[in-house]
């Protein structure tokens, strides 16, 4: 049954697969679990594009379905008290990459655990990246990426932060499916996650840390 879900999401099929989802959670599957299929269906959706088998279209559509589906797991958390931040992520999908399912999502938790964040978007080119960690000075760079053709411009951006020396002081996240692929080589990245959780507890832990230091 949980194979159909990431079956349906990869077909488009919207009203079936939320129904799928709605079953499982009804059933108590683990909110982990039910993340890690949606986001399964939809690195299918993304090798669908990359082949030329769908359209810009049909990932907005998927992207709907993943929306809904964790609206109704609850997954969507609220907003921490702003004047207690622990530090400030700086979050983009990087260029010719339009999903941003992941990416909300950890920017909703992140936000919740008294974090600031600052959205750029989706299909981010590495050349405002670069402005916006000048201009924001962030303890952290998180970037996402589904699609394995956005790997050059994550080594674009890599090499780019190192060349302008921005990497100082503050970490380097990757998040997305991509992170799967074994060829994905960015010596410049401190940390690399396709797992949700992890990507929160990472930065929660190096913010807490990194303010801690400076207290004392």
């Amino acid at each position: 049954m949980k194979e159909k879900l990431i079956e349906l999401i990869a077909d488009l099929k919207l009203n079936e697969a939320e129904e799928l989802a709605d079953q499982l959670i009804k059933e108590g599957i683990a909110v982990q679990e039910l993340y890690d299929l949606v986001m399964e269906g939809l690195a299918e959706i993304g090798k669908k594009y990359e082949n030329g088998e769908c359209y810009i279209a049909d990932l907005i559509v998927s992207g709907m379905i993943a929306k809904n589906i964790f609206a109704a797991a609850n997954l969507k958390q609220g907003t921490g008290p702003a004047d207690k931040s622990l530090g400030t992520v700086l979050f983009g999908t990087i260029f010719d990459d339009i999903h941003d399912i992941g990416k909300d999502l950890m920017i909703d938790a992140l936000k919740n655990r008294s974090i600031h964040v600052i959205d750029l978007g989706v299909d981010v080119r590495v050349s405002k990246f670069v402005e916006a960690v000048k201009r924001h000075q962030p303890d952290i760079i998180a970037v996402s990426c589904v699609m394995t053709n956005s790997i050059p411009y994550l080594q674009e951006l890599g090499k780019a932060l190192e060349a302008e020396n921005l990497l100082a002081n503050r970490r380097f996240l990757l998040g997305g499916a991509v992170v799967n692929q074994d060829y994905v080589k960015i010596p410049q990245i401190d940390f690399m996650t396709n797992n949700f959780y992890e990507g929160i507890q990472y930065c929660e832990v190096y913010l807490k840390a990194k303010k801690g230091a400076m207290e004392v």
